[in-house]
């Protein structure tokens, strides 16, 4: 769908004329337009989020030279669709997903359960978590770990599964070359 077919849909949804939809269109992608360029975020509920990013100057590569390019840093226009349009591109919505039963049936509250044991708090994301984290699971493998005896590099490569191949390598083989 392109401008032109966008403005005849709303036209048609709203029953009114295109002349009048194009300028409500034109005038929704402006004012989208001039709130994110000065740097603010436009949220429309279960459509999605318009908003600015800043990418880092970078080195690329010309793909047809391979020559080194530097890309200088950008502010960028980024876009995050939201829940309902998400649902709506899958093919699914909350009514749809709930038959007609369920959705007309009064939601019961769970029972208590007393002897359940409360669920333990989840670490922090940072680098001490992950550190005491790393921690455990060395201790853990040290404790589960079976020594097995020290061999050569000839005895250990020896054992070693032979080394799949592929591309041409693969083809030379099942030829018997």
């Amino acid at each position: 769908m392109n401008r032109s077919e966008l403005v005849k849909a709303v036209a048609e949804r709203a029953d009114g004329d295109e002349a009048v939809a194009r300028r409500h269109v034109d005038a929704v992608f402006e004012a989208v337009m001039d709130a994110v360029s000065a740097g603010e975020r436009v949220v429309v509920t279960g459509f999605g989020a318009f908003d600015r990013s800043s990418r880092a100057a970078r080195s690329a590569r010309n793909p047809r030279t391979g020559a080194p390019v530097e890309v200088p840093a950008a502010l960028v226009p980024t876009f995050r669709f939201g829940q309902t349009f998400r649902n709506r591109v899958a093919g699914t919505t909350a009514a749809e997903s709930a038959t007609p039963a369920e959705a007309a049936a009064p939601v019961e509250a769970a029972p208590a359960v007393e002897d359940a044991p409360a669920r333990p708090k989840k670490p922090k994301k940072g680098k001490k978590a992950a550190a005491k984290k790393e921690a455990a699971k060395k201790a853990v493998a040290k404790e589960t770990a079976v020594k097995a005896p020290k061999k050569g590099k000839k005895a250990a490569a020896a054992e070693a599964a032979p080394k799949k191949k592929s591309g041409k390598a693969k083809a030379r083989a099942k030829s018997g070359k």
